[in-house]
């Protein structure tokens, strides 16, 4: 709920007529194409396939050169023309953006929609002083706008005003350099990572899924020569498994199998220590900001009344070296959202690898009045276990091994009956991870299986709540309360119906009542 009376604005020394960026972000849009050409790869590479197998055999060579000439030229000019068609104007209270080549756009974006900018400075724009000034706004999934190429100075006096309490009085600002951090109002530093730390973050986040996804995906679009050359290689393990004994073999894909994990891991490492390199959190007058990057320094600041809750993350791997993932949770829709989708990919402000004691003070600066310390998980009730495994596991699983048997009823399928001793477990430690937590101001609910995930808003950020119940509920007495956001969703499942009530008329009075801003 937003204060309609206060409205955003910037001081009139900082409004514009329309202008261009500098001619330096020319070399931004060829990277931008580049990028984009990239993300594409499978089609575009299946194109110069084709062209590289039919064209004649000795002209292949002059026609692959003018070919790659000639795509280059056309990017040269592309970016060109996207540069020269590029332009923006800053008034009052919102940026105005003209751009595009062969399909024009004309975007408005008020300073009120605006939940986030970072300043990203490449290495090519470091020598002119010139940085890319990315506009997150409410409601997008991704950033909206980009202003590559202008100059830091009005960046960051841009980002001081945007961001700024509509509510306080306004001063003329300069483009004079940002004030250094000893002359900045009560900061507070949260965090400054080594590489040590970003090593642990590589090691215990997720990204080391994403990295073997890559790889299959890569492997499943190598052309038919190279498969003759793995098929060869192949063939050397057929080769050992038919001359040495299961001990020798056993070891052999072990060995494999550790080497290919410790590649993934390598890699999950580096990318880690590129995007967070010299990671810096600070709070300060309300805003959280941001520093990071190797080879692009990204440069964040983002107000804690955008924040619409925050969510600490620790998979088994971060459960081992005792750190925990922190994400900023903004708001953000999708039509895969109002579809009920929960999962929803939206601009994320990351704070990796966290001790217990620094996600404790990050609590404490995001939400001062919460104990954070004090935090007892109420369990839910042991029907959801039962539930997940007879009806979401046990019935499908059986049915399954009922087919299964009618067709080939082999010593194989013997295994099968191990299934659930082995899956039963696990849906013990997912029941046993669920829970939730209220003082009547805060909500805070876990969730997971090996390691856990505690998603942790105000009440007066809600947007809706319901209560929903199956006939099995009912018969128990129980119900699932489902909390919505400004982009996310919060389900409590298998917990008293009347807790449930209670929950949902405190969310609908504090809704009612409270006038607090939520963004």
């Amino acid at each position: 709920m937003t204060d309609t009376n206060a409205e955003q604005t910037v001081p009139d020394s900082l409004v514009s007529e329309w202008q261009r960026l500098s001619p330096v972000s020319i070399i931004y849009f060829v990277l931008k194409f580049i990028m984009g050409f990239a993300k594409h790869g499978v089609q575009n590479a299946a194109i110069f396939g084709g062209i590289f197998i039919f064209s004649g055999g000795d002209n292949r060579l002059p026609i692959i050169i003018a070919i790659v000439g000639a795509a280059m030229l056309l990017l040269l000019v592309a970016s060109v023309l996207s540069y020269l068609n590029f332009r923006f104007r800053i008034n009052k209270n919102a940026f105005l953006i003209h751009k595009g080549v062969i399909q024009k756009k004309r975007l408005t974006l008020s300073f009120d929609r605006i939940q986030n900018i970072a300043l990203k400075e490449p290495v090519y724009f470091r020598p002119f002083g010139l940085v890319n000034m990315a506009l997150e706004s409410a409601g997008s999934v991704t950033e909206e706008v980009s202003l590559a190429g202008i100059d830091r100075r009005l960046a960051e006096s841009l980002r001081r005003s945007v961001l700024s309490d509509p509510k306080a009085p306004m001063q003329a600002e300069s483009t004079e350099p940002a004030p250094t951090n000893t002359e900045k109002h009560s900061e507070i530093p949260l965090l400054h990572h080594p590489v040590a730390e970003l090593v642990r973050y590589g090691l215990s986040n997720n990204n080391v899924w994403v990295f073997a996804g890559l790889a299959a995906g890569a492997i499943s679009q190598i052309d038919e020569d190279v498969s003759g050359y793995i098929k060869d290689w192949l063939s050397v393990p057929e080769a050992f498994i038919s001359s040495h004994s299961t001990g020798a073999v056993i070891g052999l894909f072990a060995g494999i199998a550790i080497l290919m994990l410790a590649m993934l891991l390598l890699g999950s490492v580096i990318g880690a220590i590129v995007i967070y390199y010299d990671y810096r959190l600070s709070f300060s007058d309300g805003r959280f900001h941001r520093l990071k990057g190797l080879f692009e320094r990204s440069d964040t600041s983002l107000p804690a009344s955008k924040i619409q809750a925050l969510k600490i993350n620790q998979p088994w791997p971060a459960r081992l070296l005792y750190r925990s993932h922190i994400t900023l949770m903004q708001i953000g829709f999708s039509p895969a959202f109002d579809q009920g989708e929960t999962h929803v990919k939206q601009a994320k402000f990351i704070v990796p690898s966290m001790r217990h004691d620094q996600i404790s003070a990050l609590v404490a600066t995001l939400y001062p009045d919460m104990a954070w310390q004090t935090v007892t998980f109420a369990p839910i009730d042991k029907l959801y276990l039962k539930r997940l495994f007879w009806l979401d596991f046990l019935t499908p699983a059986t049915v399954i091994a009922i087919l299964l048997a009618g067709l080939a009823a082999t010593a194989w399928f013997l295994l099968l009956t191990l299934v659930p001793v082995i899956i039963y477990p696990l849906l013990r430690m997912n029941y046993a991870k669920h829970g939730y937590w209220t003082d009547g101001q805060h909500i805070a609910v876990r969730q997971g299986v090996f390691g856990h995930k505690i998603v942790i808003f105000p009440i007066y950020k809600a947007q809706g709540v319901k209560i929903k119940r199956s006939p099995g509920q009912r018969r128990k007495g129980l119900a699932t309360l489902v909390v919505k956001l400004a982009g996310h969703k919060v389900s409590v499942p298998y917990i008293p119906h009347e807790a449930a009530m209670r929950w949902r008329d405190r969310i609908l009075h504090t809704l009612a009542t409270d006038r607090t801003p939520w963004m």
